[in-house]
């Protein structure tokens, strides 16, 4: 039982590993401090909550990532049972809030979210074809235009995180910084949709009137903000005065910025003779500025210079 235990240890901590190396150092820069204003937040959440509704939050973002678990099969090749695995990896993802609610006392917290990572410890998550399909069917992406695979791609790579990011969004709309930071978020991941390049026939297939830079953008945005009008609205409500609404223009502004980015470094970088977009390091540039008041005018400058190499690019591969 032992060996097994420490052989799943070290899965997961190369998994870990894979994984921070996928995002790679550039958005690793960028992530950092909008998980520090995440953790503030959270800590914020947990000392003026009432009741369970953390705890509830909590295992529901829990509840559907078990849902939607890859690894049951592999699981079962072990010697330790299911539930002991479960148990054991639901407690220390959720540590640092069982010892936040220990800390400050909040003990309806504390029960409500030991209990309900017990119950869900013990319900075998469905293997991954099935929970995979029923995801599919459950939030079909018929509705996102054909010309925007990339869209269609990056939700059904990960519909769960998403889901959970756009519900929590709207739950905790009433704390000025949960859109704001959901914008960001939400900028980032749908950006790291860019991130493969299309074969030849598809890229002449479907844009055949040499205008797919400005078609994907615009209807990249257009698309951005639609979904986040729920967003909107609530901020709008909750949070009066201009400088709440001037701040939600301006991050609204940086995480499209990020978008018209991603796509414009896609395609300044396009070649038929690779699979994948490496712009880690001039997307954290580009952000990192961003987050700088007075240097805002590189941003905008990398925006104009990549967008017009992007564009010289793509008539070289049309022609």
């Amino acid at each position: 039982m032992i060996p097994s235990l420490l052989q799943y240890i070290l899965f997961r901590a190369k998994q870990f590993l894979r994984v921070l190396k996928d995002i790679g150092i550039g958005h690793l820069i960028i992530l950092f401090p909008l998980l520090a204003i995440a953790v503030l937040g959270v800590l914020q959440l947990i000392l003026t909550s009432q009741g369970g509704l953390i705890a509830a939050v909590l295992l529901f973002t829990v509840g559907g990532n078990h849902w939607i678990r890859k690894d049951r099969f592999f699981l079962e090749q072990l010697s330790i049972p299911l539930t002991i695995f479960f148990l054991l990896e639901y407690y220390i993802i959720c540590s640092p809030f069982l010892i936040g609610f220990i800390y400050w006392s909040k003990w309806t917290n504390l029960i409500v979210l030991s209990l309900g990572i017990l119950i869900l410890s013990i319900i075998k998550p469905p293997y991954a074809r099935e929970s995979e399909k029923k995801i599919t069917d459950l939030f079909p992406l018929q509705w996102i235009p054909l010309e925007l695979f990339e869209w269609r791609c990056g939700f059904r790579k990960n519909p769960l995180g998403f889901i959970l990011l756009y519900i929590v969004g709207l739950i905790f709309s009433y704390y000025p910084i949960t859109v704001p930071v959901v914008l960001l978020l939400m900028g980032l991941g749908i950006a790291n949709f860019f991130q493969f390049y299309e074969n030849k026939d598809l890229l002449l297939a479907i844009n055949n009137d040499q205008k797919l830079l400005q078609k994907k953008t615009l209807k990249s945005l257009k698309l951005f903000n639609l979904l986040l009008i729920p967003h909107y609205l609530l901020f709008l409500c909750f949070h009066h005065g201009y400088q709440y609404w001037a701040a939600l223009f301006i991050v609204s502004i940086i995480a499209q910025m990020m978008l018209i980015f991603a796509i414009a470094m896609k395609y300044k970088t396009y070649s038929f003779h690779s699979q994948k977009v490496h712009n880690s390091i001039p997307f954290a540039i580009f952000v990192g500025c961003l987050t700088v008041p007075f240097l805002w005018p590189i941003p905008v400058l990398m925006l104009i210079h990549f967008w017009k190499k992007a564009q010289e690019n793509l008539i070289h591969h049309y022609a």
